[in-house]
């Protein structure tokens, strides 16, 4: 079935923040089948992805291919627009921001990290005020480990003569929870930091939302 003119009449008169996700995916599909139409289809997609842009955004092409009514031709379109919003997201925080004062801050730089299927640590380089000076991805792992040695993680910030760095790697499950493991690194990443006058500003872990691994330290 063809898609109607409605959704697209409403994103040209009211605009596309006025639509629902249902909609914007089904003006993206364009059309339906035989038996449901378009709109149908963009809620059956939705739903069986929680209804999470996210979970969506990590579906492979062979789990969308077993979706009735899903072509190459159309997955190839959802799946491009998903990308180039999670790159549109990160562009423009990178022309906003000033600096990294808050974890927020930290995920928001770090976003592209959701879509990652491995564990990358990243190193972000930051001056006095926290203002960024540079970041470099510096390890990946399989997907439940990354591994860093703290030694790789202050070369670099040495190198670009940084007095403070921000650490951060992200879940492939989503959970943000940090393993014990990663609380310990980040023990041992502080106290070397002391040593050669680098201070760790943070640890924060990347999932669908976001941990800052030192808070949680001083806390307890």
């Amino acid at each position: 079935m063809q898609l109607e003119n409605g959704p697209r009449e409403r994103l040209l008169n009211d605009g596309a923040q006025n639509l629902t996700t249902e909609e914007l995916i089904a003006i993206l599909l364009r059309t339906g089948t035989k038996e449901k139409d378009v709109i149908a289809l963009s809620r059956e997609i939705f739903d069986r992805y929680d209804r999470s842009l996210y979970k969506l955004s990590k579906a492979t092409i062979d789990e969308l291919r077993e979706i009735k009514g899903l072509g190459d031709v159309k997955i190839v379109t959802l799946l491009s627009a998903l990308e180039i919003s999670k790159r549109l997201v990160k562009e423009e925080y990178k022309e906003s921001f000033v600096s990294l004062k808050s974890p927020e801050d930290v995920y928001k730089y770090c976003i592209d990290m959701q879509s990652f299927e491995q564990e990358v640590v990243r190193v972000l380089f930051v001056d006095s005020k926290l203002r960024l000076i540079g970041s470099k991805d510096i390890s990946k792992g399989t997907i439940n480990t990354s591994i860093a040695h703290p030694r790789d993680i202050f070369r670099e910030a040495l190198t670009k003569n940084a007095p403070g760095i921000i650490v951060a790697h992200n879940h492939p499950s989503g959970d943000p929870t940090p393993s014990t493991d990663d609380i310990e690194i980040t023990k041992k990443l502080i106290e070397a930091g002391k040593i050669i006058g680098i201070t760790v500003h943070d640890h924060v872990v990347i999932g669908t939302g976001y941990i800052s691994i030192i808070s949680r330290i001083k806390d307890k």
